[in-house]
């Protein structure tokens, strides 16, 4: 088990001392490296449990906040091997839900309920799915639903060429007529799931997209080539059963505005929620048990706790309701709470004891796991601009088996906000606001902290500038390099290693 040192002390430090005696974060400890290590740092594996059943390649997630995670954000951290979960901060469930179909239409072995068009559809049709859904192949049906017989498709290679004169052109004009496609039959692909079959169909064949047809050459299901150019591209990425990336979505802890959000999200099938509030309610214990009644395959994060006594009480009523924990009180960058409140704790300190008190109650109520949410070091906007993975290993190492981020992802080009050009630092900027500020309270960011029916809303979040960082698709792999340097210097080949045996100490 990983071991709390004092650095003013030769012998260790009683961990219930440490604990009770002071509050400690990130900052306050250090990793001590107390192995040779035999390996490089590219053997370290990252794996690690999201929630119960969901596992992770890279122990990252994405906070639903409004100035971090949307579709483009989710996309990029399960390509990259972590979770993403998207915000309820729009002004209706659909907008939501919008962003849960471009994840889960991103990428699929399978794709079961493909965009169909009819041939009297036009040029511009294919190109508006393009800028909705990100691809161009579109089977063409009869009435341009996936009920009537597929009589020819659009790809790529049909519209490239075109001119915007050609934009109202029917598809009739331009697609590869039913005749001339090379299909797939369903017995032989979608009903035994085996997408290999279909792959190698599309290699022979040089194709862009393969029709999946039954018996009356009605369209089951599509498999696309691109696909297969994101697996050897991103060979981390979180899937589901169908080759679909995962994401999460939140949920207001409120039990009737919960269950209509979640009854729309599981039609888009979505893998799980986050009951979302600043501190965990009793009514999120309700509204997970309505959910495994439900829909039992459905993941439930709650949170979020900050001590052992709150674990506790949890799991002694809500265990069997509950998949993982979100640890974290006031610790985020763009939030005031423990500043205006003096309500919270330490994140260190938090991550730790509760932790131990799921290890402490394992055998009672079996694995749970931990997400570390807030407190990773981001420096600000005036500072260097270079990922920071130290803190995300001090999380690992005190108990937490995945870290959510806001701050450090928000100023990503992925991130929702705009970029801009701030005059007075000479540099590009972006956005980032806690879900507890005035201005993201006045959208539904109040539901999370319960006092969106209160006249008098006391902030508990603050708007800042972060940095812009570019491209995820290059700061996020450096994030990896980072961690898994970390615990390589210590001489761990695994997380599971590392939270047995890192020596922390005090500084």
């Amino acid at each position: 088990m990983a071991k709390l040192h004092s650095s003013l002390k030769n012998k260790p430090h009683k961990r219930t001392n440490f604990l009770r005696d002071r509050e400690f974060w990130y900052k306050d400890i250090i990793l001590v490296p107390n192995r040779l290590p035999n390996f490089e740092r590219d053997e370290v594996n990252l794996t690690t449990h999201f929630t119960k059943n969901i596992i992770l390649k890279t122990p990252f997630v994405s906070s639903p906040m409004d100035t971090v995670t949307e579709a483009d954000m989710a996309i990029l951290i399960a390509l990259m091997g972590g979770i993403g979960v998207i915000h309820y901060n729009f002004l209706t469930i659909r907008e939501q839900m919008v962003q849960v179909e471009k994840v889960k239409r991103f990428e699929a072995g399978f794709i079961k309920n493909p965009v169909c068009l009819s041939p009297d559809h036009l040029v511009k049709d294919v190109f508006e799915i393009h800028d909705k859904y990100g691809f161009f192949s579109a089977p063409i049906t009869k009435d341009g639903t996936s009920k009537t017989k597929l009589i020819g498709i659009v790809t790529h290679r049909d519209v490239r060429y075109l001119d915007l004169k050609s934009l109202s052109l029917p598809l009739k004009k331009i697609m590869t007529p039913a005749e001339k496609l090379i299909t797939a039959h369903r017995k032989n692909t979608f009903d035994k799931n085996n997408i290999e079959t279909a792959n190698k169909i599309i290699r022979k064949n040089n194709l862009d997209t393969l029709p999946i047809v039954d018996d009356k050459f009605k369209l089951i299901a599509l498999v696309t080539d691109s696909d297969l150019k994101k697996n050897a591209l991103f060979p981390l990425a979180t899937k589901n059963e169908n080759k679909q990336l995962r994401v999460f979505i939140a949920v207001e802890a409120r039990i009737k505005l919960a269950q209509e959000r979640i009854t729309g999200a599981v039609e888009f099938g979505v893998d799980g929620i986050v009951i979302d509030a600043g501190v965990v309610f009793e009514e999120q214990l309700e509204i997970a048990k309505w959910v495994k009644k439900n829909f039992p395959k459905l993941e439930i994060v709650l949170g979020n706790v900050a001590s052992a006594s709150m674990v506790e009480k949890i799991l002694q009523t809500g265990a069997k309701y509950c998949d993982g924990l979100r640890v974290g009180i006031g610790p985020g960058l763009a939030c005031i709470t423990q500043q205006e409140l003096g309500a919270g704790r330490a994140q260190g300190s938090a991550v730790w004891d509760c932790s131990q008190a799921v290890k402490k109650l394992k055998r009672k109520y079996g694995f749970i796991p931990i997400i570390a949410d807030g407190g990773i070091k981001v420096l600000d906007y005036i500072g260097q601009d270079v990922a920071k993975p130290g803190d995300i290993a001090k999380a690992l190492a005190l108990g937490a088996q995945t870290v959510m981020m806001g701050g450090l992802l928000a100023g990503l080009e992925e991130a929702p906000s705009e970029k801009e050009f701030d005059w007075q630092e000479n540099k590009m900027i972006k956005k980032y606001r806690g879900m507890g500020s005035i201005e993201a309270m006045e959208k539904r960011g109040s539901l999370r902290y319960g006092i969106e029916k209160m006249k008098i809303k006391f902030p508990e979040g603050k708007v800042i500038k972060v940095p812009y960082r570019g491209s995820g698709y290059d700061f996020i792999p450096q994030l990896i390099a980072g961690l898994k340097q970390s615990l390589q210097k210590q001489g761990f080949k695994n997380i599971k290693e590392l939270q047995k045996e890192a020596d922390i100490r005090t500084i």
